[in-house]
């Protein structure tokens, strides 16, 4: 029988080991600044909270019983302070609005934890594509630009420019797990 998932990183971190720390950011800092935009609707402010979240994570000395109680401290933490910073902005009346709509906001946490595990998976894998099909993929998808627009930014022709999209999300639907595929299908339109 193998060893729970992420149960070695757990206890490193109880043991307060930097490298297990920079492991965790470095796995944990896109998908929490993912989360943390779709709270805040504003990347810097959500940079600024996951940030502070990896600061205070490292200050407390925590323990934790399993891998699942690490994330669920820092999904829950960056929730906690990027709804503070919402506050402090003087938002109040948006958050119970968003609230009052909201009548799962459990569900709704849930959903957003799952869309910032799939981004980590997405990220993950874009990192293993080649260099100009990587350029082409971020481009594309997640800086929204036209083909026409990156042919001219990377100097490549606009076939090229296709030629990598089609071969990129090739290589994410073989390389990405069906049920990520669906919730990426939501976000880009022709995966």
């Amino acid at each position: 029988m193998g060893s729970i998932p992420g149960q070695d990183l757990t206890t490193r971190l109880n043991t307060r080991d930097t490298l297990a720390f920079e492991e965790l950011f470095h796995a944990y800092y896109a998908p929490l600044c993912f989360f943390a935009t779709k709270i805040l609707k504003d990347e810097e402010a959500a940079r600024d909270v996951v940030q502070e979240v990896f600061i205070r994570f490292w200050e407390k000395e925590l323990s934790f019983e399993n891998f699942i109680a690490v994330k669920a401290c820092l999904y829950t933490s960056v929730q906690n302070k990027a709804l503070n910073y919402l506050e402090k902005r003087n938002n109040r009346q948006r958050i119970r609005e968003n609230m009052a709509q909201e009548s799962h906001v459990e569900d709704d946490f849930l959903l957003l934890q799952v869309e910032a595990d799939v981004f980590k998976a997405l990220f993950e894998a874009v990192e293993e594509l080649p260099t100009q099909c990587r350029e082409v993929f971020t481009l594309s998808y997640i800086e929204q630009k036209d083909i026409r627009e990156i042919a001219i930014r990377l100097n490549i022709a606009e076939t090229t420019v296709k030629t990598h999209r089609r071969r990129a999300k090739e290589f994410l639907r073989k390389r990405l797990r069906p049920e990520d595929l669906w919730v990426l299908m939501l976000f880009i339109d022709d995966l």
